[in-house]
């Protein structure tokens, strides 16, 4: 189980006739009505795309989180508890037409849920510049709520329902005990192509790395603005170090609910219906254990994603170190996953690494290109790193190594390249160009 194993989340979906192929294209993540008697112990955190152009989702959803930071004591905002996601129209560049039905979407599902409208967050991917057919969706709504269940049915049936070219489903948790509480994380995702995300930061400026769509749950305890600072540390150490083909989406959105219902892993603590963990607060150990566990699913979708890259044979990673500034090596190192001519070098095996120094001095940062090196291995051997580049000197006898023709067609490519003597470091991770994306991306709508 991944997005209902955290307890009190069940998902469910269906078809309402939004894909071409007739696939289900319609799925609903719902929290248990139990951890509303514990509103500090419980939370709604996103983030979203920095594109201009942005869906109707991600003008509600901004609303919504804005509203829950903005929430106090006498005048609280309703904590969502359903995720509406369809796939196969992404509901962009529709303008009000679109805000409006996206919403009566929310309105007839919180109708059938006991809910507000405020409670339901809606997500959409697909094609852009076509208005969402409601009535569809609306329609295909009491089916959905009514097959919510828990378990590996329900959690395969929405990870298939969000994907749109993904060749593979995406899932992840963990879990660690906190707090003396068995505390879990599950998440689902989707995204092959148009992945650059630049997800946004509800507290701060995150700098920027089809549609990326995450959903994540857990059973921590941890209202909304810690559940917030979690989210965007871990998605920025994540989410944002990716990228398939240089393209932020519209859409791009990460959601995490917290329902405060892990059970103590003392067989003789009381369990109570409510959640007895007490809340997790920002600056202590349990924050950082949560943090930690958040991370990793993180990591773990991020990593799925891009290697499910449309048209993707291998992926590779770009850790830059030396830099004058963390910044510095981020521009770095997206500047060389972004290289169509390196992309192109890691799909044919190609140790042609002058593109990859070239790259990273096309990335507008000051470096000493004397004091560049540069080694490269299978990320799973990295032992056996050859090191092509050296001080800004070329190795001529590396290009004999077995070693290097290995690094090149492993699964998985290491790029390791110091630009200085400053503390700024940073990795990205991207995959390699093949005649497939163009295909896919050339037929997408016809």
């Amino acid at each position: 189980m991944s997005i209902t194993q955290p307890r009190g989340f069940s998902a469910s979906a269906t078809t309402a006739g939004l894909k071409p192929s007739g696939k289900p294209d319609l799925a609903l993540i719902t929290r248990s009505e139990a951890a509303d008697r514990r509103p500090h112990a419980t939370g709604c955190a996103m983030v979203f795309t920095q594109n201009r152009l942005v869906g109707a989702p991600i003008i509600i959803g901004r609303r919504v989180r804005h509203a829950l930071l903005s929430s106090t004591s006498t005048s609280p905002a309703p904590i969502p508890r359903a995720l509406l996601i369809n796939a196969g129209n992404s509901n962009s560049a529709t303008g009000q037409q679109g805000i409006d039905d996206a919403q009566t979407c929310c309105t007839a599902l919180a109708a059938h849920l006991g809910l507000s409208p405020a409670q339901v967050i809606p997500s959409s991917t697909g094609i852009i510049g076509r208005l969402l057919p409601t009535d569809k969706i609306v329609k295909a709504l009491p089916a959905l709520v009514s097959s919510l269940s828990t378990g590996n049915e329900a959690d395969t049936a929405a990870m298939g329902a969000i994907m749109t070219t993904d060749l593979v489903p995406k899932h992840a948790r963990a879990e660690a005990v906190i707090e003396g509480h068995l505390v879990k994380v599950g998440a689902i995702g989707k995204g092959a192509g148009m992945i650059a995300p630049r997800l946004d930061s509800a507290s701060r400026a995150v700098a920027p790395s089809a549609t990326m769509l995450v959903f994540i749950t857990t059973d921590a305890a941890i209202d909304t603005p810690t559940l917030q600072l979690a989210l965007d540390s871990a998605a920025d150490a994540s989410f944002n170090r990716i990228s398939v083909d240089n393209h932020a989406s519209c859409s791009d959105t990460a959601i995490c609910l917290s329902s405060g219902l892990a059970h103590p892993v003392d067989p003789a603590a009381p369990i109570l219906p409510e959640g007895s963990m007490p809340p997790i607060r920002p600056g202590t150990r349990q924050f950082d254990q949560f943090i930690d566990l958040l991370r990793t699913v993180c990591a773990d979708l991020a990593n799925q994603i891009v290697s499910d890259g449309e048209g993707a044979t291998r992926i590779f990673t770009v850790y830059v170190a030396g830099a004058s500034s963390d910044l510095d090596a981020r521009q770095i190192a997206r500047e060389v996953v972004n290289s169509p001519l390196v992309k192109c070098a890691v799909h044919g095996r190609d140790p042609n690494w002058g593109r990859i120094v070239t790259a990273a001095g096309n990335a507008g940062v000051d470096f000493d290109p004397n004091h560049c090196s540069l080694s490269l291995a299978d990320a799973g051997n990295p032992d056996a790193a050859v090191h092509v580049f050296t001080e800004g000197r070329p190795n001529p006898d590396a290009l004999k190594s077995p070693n290097l023709k290995s690094a090149m067609s492993a699964k998985h490519i290491a790029m390791h390249l110091r630009v200085g003597t400053g503390p700024g470091a940073w990795h990205f991770t991207g995959c390699d160009l093949s005649a497939e994306y163009v295909r896919v991306n050339a037929d997408y709508t016809t």
